[in-house]
């Protein structure tokens, strides 16, 4: 927690241009607490514009995105048989549309960490095969239900909601 004079100042000039940045974009990118790479980005940076910020916000998504989707989709193949016939498609920043977009299999992802991207990636394959091939991956191996893609703990994991516990985690292997 903040304590010196300077460390307020320096809070508070982070929270104001951070509000600004939120309200130019029409975006609530932060929530109570801003995740560790927006105040990267601010420390880096400075008081960026709203637009140059937005697209940082994109490149990382995107290239989170881009990490987490072979592993997922190649995990999925092996494990069912079924071909992911799908790829992550993007909409980057415009005068239009000013935080750009990262869809997998039209599942919009909203996170911008790791983890919470393994787990939207996860879930949007999840939902591509079921849709495309009415089948229900993964499973929990105790329960035999299917698992829900989350994030617990900082980390992406498979969950079962049968006995509520954490079954896997979603890494492109099973652990």
């Amino acid at each position: 927690m903040p304590g010196n004079d300077f460390e307020l100042r320096y809070e508070r000039l982070f929270a104001q241009w951070l509000e600004r940045v939120q309200t130019e974009l029409g975006w609530q990118i932060a929530q109570a607490r801003p995740a560790a790479w927006i105040r990267t980005a601010y420390r880096e940076h400075g008081e960026l514009p709203a637009a140059r910020f937005a697209l940082i916000a994109f490149e990382r998504k995107l290239r989170c995105v881009e990490d987490a989707f072979p592993p997922v989709a190649a995990t999925a193949e092996r494990e069912t048989g079924l071909r992911v016939d799908i790829r992550p498609d993007f909409t980057p920043p415009s005068p239009d549309f000013p935080v750009g977009t990262v869809t997998v299999a039209e599942s919009s992802v909203q996170s911008f960490d790791p983890p919470g991207v393994h787990a939207e990636v996860a879930d949007a394959v999840q939902t591509y095969l079921a849709d495309r091939y009415s089948h229900l991956w993964p499973l929990c191996p105790e329960h035999a239900a299917g698992l829900h893609a989350v994030t617990h703990e900082g980390e992406a994991i498979w969950w079962c909601r049968t006995q509520n516990h954490p079954a896997a985690r979603i890494r492109g292997e099973r652990s």
